[in-house]
């Protein structure tokens, strides 16, 4: 994972790695906390791009190869603290942020997208919440999907676990714009440069007023997820499911 401040106050988070689909596993979670927080007390940035990489996906959910191991006892706790920390630090921070969401946003993926201020995706952007296919609870999606685009796109997109094409989620509002793969950064720079050259001290105020309940309301889901996904990984099916998809079972 990478950051870079670029000119005319935005910053720039690449999340890629070795594997094209940017998985999220703890420590990459961890990492993304710091760096935001970084960022935010940076005042050469005004606002942040986050960005899988070039022809990579923007996050295809959690690690399955840690999460797989789970048993459901303290470990739990201590992932969905990690998740918490992400989701409420991307909401939470003055400085607004901005989603470039190419290829898959997955899962956890979606999630961090869902907590930006824009998400901006390509044409070939799919968009899918599959935690009950594969097995666990979906506290956060269910919490942060009815925020931002409503009971009725939550419900369809929690019980289907189906997969929005860009312009279904266009369509849906879970994207704001969609544009050509190798558009995608630019159009994403070019929304961040004009919010930066709002005078700061007004949109960071408001970014704060706007997302306060927003970032209260994940806290509280903290403990519902807590117990939900302990409840889930001590029957042990997500853990079959998930090395069914890697291919360890």
């Amino acid at each position: 994972m990478t950051s870079e401040v670029l000119s005319e106050g935005v910053a720039l988070v690449e999340f890629s790695q070795a594997h094209e689909q940017n998985p999220f596993s703890r420590a990459r979670m961890r990492e993304l906390t710091r760096l935001l927080t970084d960022l935010d007390a940076d005042d050469r940035v005004r606002c942040v791009v986050l960005y899988g990489g070039p022809g990579r996906s923007f996050g295809a959910g959690g690690d399955f190869h840690e999460v797989s191991e789970f048993s459901g006892g303290d470990e739990v706790d201590d992932w969905i603290d990690d998740i918490t920390d992400l989701y409420g630090t991307v909401a939470g921070i003055t400085k607004p942020v901005i989603a470039a969401i190419d290829g898959y946003a997955i899962g956890v993926g979606l999630q961090i997208a869902l907590c930006c201020d824009l998400r901006i995706g390509s044409y070939v952007s799919k968009l899918v919440m599959p935690e009950f296919r594969v097995g666990i609870a979906c506290n956060f999606g269910g919490y942060l999907l009815e925020a931002a685009v409503g009971r009725s796109v939550m419900q369809q997109m929690l019980y289907t676990c189906a997969e929005w094409s860009a312009g279904r989620a266009l369509t849906d509002g879970l994207l704001q714009e969609v544009t050509d793969p190798e558009e995608l950064l630019d159009t994403a720079l070019a929304h961040a440069r004009r919010i930066a050259s709002y005078t700061a001290a007004a949109v960071q105020s408001t970014r704060a007023r706007v997302n306060g309940p927003f970032v209260e309301g994940l806290r509280r889901v903290r403990d519902e997820g807590k117990r939900s996904h302990r409840t889930a990984f001590s029957a042990g099916e997500a853990q079959q499911r998930m090395r069914r998809i890697i291919g360890k079972a």
